[in-house]
């Protein structure tokens, strides 16, 4: 076999712009920069590592970091790289340094703060609200969910971070950065690299941060493969910051009913990731569909004023092909706490989400997939 390609990270580099701090690292001949109007940011080489460790993974290459990277950091990279393995078959080749390894660092003077990557969402809202966790600060990244492009949601977003922490006496802060517009990143799907994504952000923010919560994206229950997984988040570590997973025991639908018995939300849940309106959600697509419907089961809807109530939700359910859901399905298929429409709704979304997700349908799903893959015009 030859020598696996390298992907190579440049030392980052900080700068302060009109509108804030700025990191820039050009990784692999194309820039990804962070930005900051309210935070300390500094050039951490961390940050990028983290960032491009599954992309270099998927595309065979060793990531090589021109910087000195954090021993423990490196020291952890290795879980990341055997659990990737395990996951996605990807090769077993670990981060190198091109400079060595720093020593761990050891922090003096101020206290550092805890904080929360806060999207607005059932998840985030479940962290703060409803698992006992003392934050000082939520954390919302600009670039995200929200492309960079999106000004008007982006702005709502941060509206409601900065509304939801003085409701509760604490910070907020903000990062805007061009992560998903790099090549590597746009290959692979979001649901792999958005692990890394969080914490290099994180890494950046180690002056203010000690220890930052993720919010479980999977639930241990299901424990598929992803991203962001409690199997991982930690394994983002170094010695200067921490990550750490919430709620990994809930599923989906818990958090919703435990985030429904909750007011502070009420005025700015946001799960919608179709970006089909202004600033919040769709209320139609599946996402938004199941999260009112749960909303409803618990006697809230009406009351959540970021999606359209209950009077239209039947119509929406039967509107919907299917979705992967089918055990919240059938359990809300059963509930007598929602009206007769609704539940029947319901259980025509279950039956046909239970046919797509068959054993059959996957298979005759996959041959066509492939079919189409071996027919397709090769390029010149």
């Amino acid at each position: 076999m030859g020598t696996p390609r390298t992907i190579r990270i440049e030392a980052p580099s900080l700068a302060r712009m009109a509108t804030g701090l700025r990191v820039t690292a050009e990784v692999d001949g194309t820039p990804v920069w962070f930005e900051s109007p309210d935070l300390d940011l500094e050039a951490s080489p961390e940050s990028f590592a983290s960032l491009f460790l599954v992309p270099a993974l998927a595309h065979g290459a060793t990531l090589v970091s021109v910087a000195a990277l954090d021993e423990t950091w490196l020291a952890n990279s290795r879980r990341l790289t055997e659990t990737f393995a395990q996951w996605w078959r990807y090769p077993l080749l670990p981060p190198q340094s091109l400079t060595g390894s720093a020593r761990p660092a050891t922090e003096a003077g101020t206290a550092r703060e805890r904080g929360l990557f806060f999207s607005g969402g059932v998840d985030s809202f479940h962290s703060l609200l409803c698992c006992g966790e003392s934050v000082q600060r939520l954390l919302f990244v600009h670039g995200f969910d929200i492309p960079l492009t999106d000004l008007p949601r982006a702005e709502a977003a941060m509206a409601t971070s900065r509304a939801v922490a003085a409701e509760l006496g604490i910070a907020a802060g903000f990062v805007s950065t061009n992560l998903r517009e790099h090549p590597l990143l746009r290959a692979l799907p979001w649901e792999r690299t958005n692990g890394g994504a969080l914490a290099s952000v994180g890494h950046l923010l180690a002056q203010t941060f000690e220890e930052i919560l993720v919010s479980s994206s999977i639930s241990t229950t299901t424990n598929e493969p992803w991203g962001s997984h409690s199997e991982v988040d930690r394994w983002f570590s170094s010695s200067r910051v921490r990550f750490r997973t919430v709620a990994e025991a809930h599923r989906r639908m818990t958090k919703i009913q435990e985030v429904a018995q909750q007011t502070l939300p009420r005025p700015h849940l946001r799960v919608c990731w179709q970006n089909r309106t202004a600033t919040g959600n769709c209320s139609k697509c599946d996402k938004c569909v199941i999260t009112r419907l749960v909303l409803a089961e618990a006697g809230v809807l009406d009351d959540f004023i970021t999606f359209e109530g209950s009077a239209t939700l039947a119509r929406d359910l039967d509107a919907i092909r299917s979705d992967r859901r089918i055990q919240t399905l059938d359990e809300m298929s059963q509930s007598t706490r929602l009206a007769p429409e609704i539940r029947r709704a319901t259980r025509r979304l279950y039956e046909r989400s239970v046919h797509t997700n068959s054993l059959p349908v996957r298979m005759r799903r996959a041959l066509v997939r492939k079919w189409l893959e071996w027919t397709r015009p090769k390029p010149a």
